[in-house]
């Protein structure tokens, strides 16, 4: 069976072919992305401009073309916290759903960290060992831990990579003085609510997401050669980072090791917001996992299958409409 999952976010719109019967492992037969600029064009006041929902559209609309040929036997869509979270995401749902020619889902943020907690527990948990995530997206930045496939605990706050850049640093580069904004603004509510965890057994800790990733890359390599794959991410390293990150522009960061120029102007955000949380909960270093939420949304389609019987229509309708509820 092929599953075709379809993402839109905050920077992309990516779609995915995954041959379900091939492998346990959730790895993609084939890919397309396609740029949304989602972050770019909605406002301080989260309203997706006209510019956005035609970007969005189109990216949308470029990549069910370029499965054509592939032909999924189903077609799952949802949208992350850029489009959940927007003051007009209702219209921007539909809107992009019309061009899917599906129903565009939302989960909650809760949901998105348990679904990124599970893929992260496929990849590095056993059972009966605690396993604590981080995961630092665009809308939400969250935090699970547990000792079983799903997390007995999730936190999430809402001071995403992206949220943050809008509402806090909207010069290019911020002026140290937007800077000090975001960390006071951030520092007390992210120690009031991981409070409980301060001190706590956190087991194995790992890092989640692309703003994470990317930033292991920056702080293992050395100039301008980039580690490809760094297996950690340490707060130390991250906190060094933070001031020159600050002092640079969005193309002078795309232009450093492991940064995209998608996320080069969220770096500097993600970077703060990470160490902030790291140090709320006392842990000095992560554990780079290549898995988040989409490999989660694989495992949870399959699971739904199963559960509603095989594979046919109406089996795999009931899974995508499970997946959502």
């Amino acid at each position: 069976m092929r599953l075709g999952l379809l993402d839109v976010g905050s920077a992309a719109a990516h779609l995915e072919v995954v041959d379900l019967d091939r492998s346990r492992l959730p790895r993609a037969s084939w890919s397309h992305k396609a740029r949304t600029r989602l972050a770019e064009n909605t406002a301080p006041d989260g309203v997706v401009t006209a510019r956005g929902f035609e970007q969005a559209e189109c990216a949308v609309r470029e990549c069910v073309r370029a499965a054509r040929a592939e032909v999924p036997d189903v077609l799952v869509a949802y949208g992350t916290s850029a489009v959940r979270d927007a003051v007009n995401g209702v219209e921007l749902r539909k809107r992009l759903g019309d061009v899917a020619g599906v129903r565009i889902g939302v989960l909650t943020p809760r949901d998105e960290a348990a679904l990124t907690y599970h893929a992260a527990w496929r990849w590095h948990g056993r059972a009966g060992a605690t396993m604590t995530t981080v995961d630092i997206g665009g809308g939400t930045s969250d935090v699970a831990t547990g000792d079983g496939p799903y997390p007995d605990d999730v936190v999430s706050l809402p001071f995403g990579a992206a949220r943050l850049t809008r509402q806090y640093l909207p010069d290019d580069p911020p002026g140290p003085e937007q800077v000090e904004e975001l960390v006071s603004a951030i520092r007390g509510a992210v120690r009031r609510s991981l409070r409980h965890l301060a001190g706590t057994e956190l087991g194995h800790p790992v890092a989640l997401s692309k703003v994470l990733r990317q930033l292991a890359v920056l702080t293992e390599s050395s100039g301008a050669r980039a580690v490809r794959h760094p297996d950690r991410l340490a707060r130390a390293s991250l906190e060094s980072w933070i001031p020159k990150l600050a002092s640079l522009s969005q193309a002078e960061r795309a232009k450093l090791p492991g940064v995209s120029r998608t996320r080069a102007r969220r770096i500097l955000a993600g970077a703060v917001v990470a160490e902030v949380i790291l140090d709320a909960i006392g842990i000095e270093q992560l554990e780079i996992c290549p898995w988040g939420l989409r490999e989660g949304m694989v495992f949870r389609f399959a699971e739904a299958c199963e559960r509603a019987g095989g594979v046919s229509g109406e089996a795999l309708h009931a899974a995508s409409a499970e997946i959502f509820t």
